[in-house]
C-alpha cells in the first residue's frame, strides 16, 4: 500500500469532500474517470489495495465542491448502515482513515518541517530529521456487561440524544492489555467490577481512526455510580425490556452486534431450558 499519482481511469475512487464520500447511483463506488476535472484534489490519489480486480484509491477533493453528474455525497455512518458488502465498507473506512492521517502529518511532529510522501513506504517523510510518519490506529475497547444471564448494562452518554442507550467504551491506555482496559473503563464509567472478559470481535471505526475491539464481560460486584463528566445515566436492562432498536446502537456497528449476539444467546438458553 504505497502512494501513487497515476491511477488507471477505471480504478475505484474513494473520494471525500468535507468528511462525506462521493458515490454513484445505488451507492456504487465511482471510477476515477467519473471525477473528471470538476474537482480540485487536495490529497491523493493514494493507492489502498484492490476490490475484485479493481485498484482502489483514496482521494480528497476541495470542501464545498458540488458533486457532478450522477454523483452524490453521503456520510460514512449512512454508508455503513446501507451497504451490505463488507469489503466495500472496509475499503471506505481505510480510505477515510488514510486521508485523516495524510492531513494530520503534513508537518513533522518532531521538528515541525513540512513532510512529503515516501517513495516506497506508506509514510510521510520528513526531509529535515528523517522521521517517517506511518498511519496510526487508536485501539479502543467496547464492552457488553451482563449479569444473571438476562440483564445488560447500558449507559446514556451526554452526547447522545434523549432516550438513547449504548455500551461502555474507551481508549486503551499505554501499558494496558485489552482486558485491563475493559475492566478499568467499566470501573471508571459506572463503578462496577467485571470478570470473565471474553473477546467478541473487532471493527475498523474511522471516526476518525479507531479500531474498536468488542468484549463480553460478566458483572462481579459493585453498585452503579456513573462518571458524571461523561455519563448521565446507566442501568440494567432485562433482555425482554431493552430499549427499542432505534434507541440503541444499530447492527452495522460492533456495539449493535454485541447486543444482538447477547440477545441471541439469551434466547438460545431459554430454548434449551424449555426443551428440558
Amino acid at each position: 500500500m504505497t502512494p501513487t499519482l497515476e491511477p488507471e481511469p477505471d480504478s475505484l475512487a474513494f473520494a471525500f469532500s468535507g468528511g462525506r464520500m462521493l458515490v454513484g447511483p445505488d451507492l456504487q463506488i465511482p471510477q476515477v474517470a467519473a471525477l473528471g476535472q470538476a474537482f480540485r484534489t487536495t490529497a491523493g490519489p493514494i493507492r489502498l489495495g484492490v476490490l475484485g480486480a479493481k485498484a482502489c484509491y483514496a482521494i480528497a477533493i476541495e470542501e464545498g465542491a458540488a458533486p457532478n453528474g450522477d454523483l452524490t455525497s453521503v456520510g460514512l455512518r449512512e454508508l455503513f448502515a446501507r451497504v451490505e458488502n463488507a469489503a466495500v465498507v472496509s475499503m471506505a473506512a481505510r480510505a477515510s482513515q488514510t486521508l485523516d492521517w495524510w492531513f494530520g502529518h503534513a508537518y513533522c511532529g518532531r521538528c515541525g518541517t513540512e513532510t512529503g510522501p515516501h517513495e516506497t513506504e506508506m509514510a510521510r517523510a520528513c526531509p529535515s530529521c528523517g522521521a517517517l510518519h506511518f498511519p496510526r490506529i487508536n485501539p479502543a475497547v467496547i464492552t457488553l456487561v451482563h449479569r444473571h444471564g438476562d440483564e445488560v448494562l447500558l449507559a446514556h452518554d451526554r452526547r447522545f440524544r434523549s432516550g438513547f442507550f449504548a455500551l461502555l467504551a474507551g481508549f486503551v491506555e499505554p501499558g494496558e492489555t485489552l482486558e485491563e482496559a475493559v475492566a478499568r473503563e467499566v470501573r471508571e464509567e459506572v463503578g462496577v467490577e467485571v470478570e470473565d472478559i471474553r473477546y467478541f470481535g473487532s471493527q475498523s471505526w474511522p471516526f476518525p481512526s479507531q479500531l474498536m475491539v468488542g468484549f463480553f464481560a460478566r458483572y462481579r460486584g459493585g453498585e452503579i455510580a456513573v462518571q458524571e463528566s461523561e455519563i448521565t445515566e446507566a442501568r440494567w436492562f432485562h433482555v425482554d425490556r431493552m430499549p427499542d432498536p432505534d434507541d440503541r446502537p444499530a447492527t452495522f456497528s460492533i456495539a449493535g452486534r454485541l447486543i444482538a449476539g447477547f440477545l441471541e444467546q439469551a434466547a438460545d438458553r431459554r430454548g434449551r431450558t424449555v426443551e428440558r
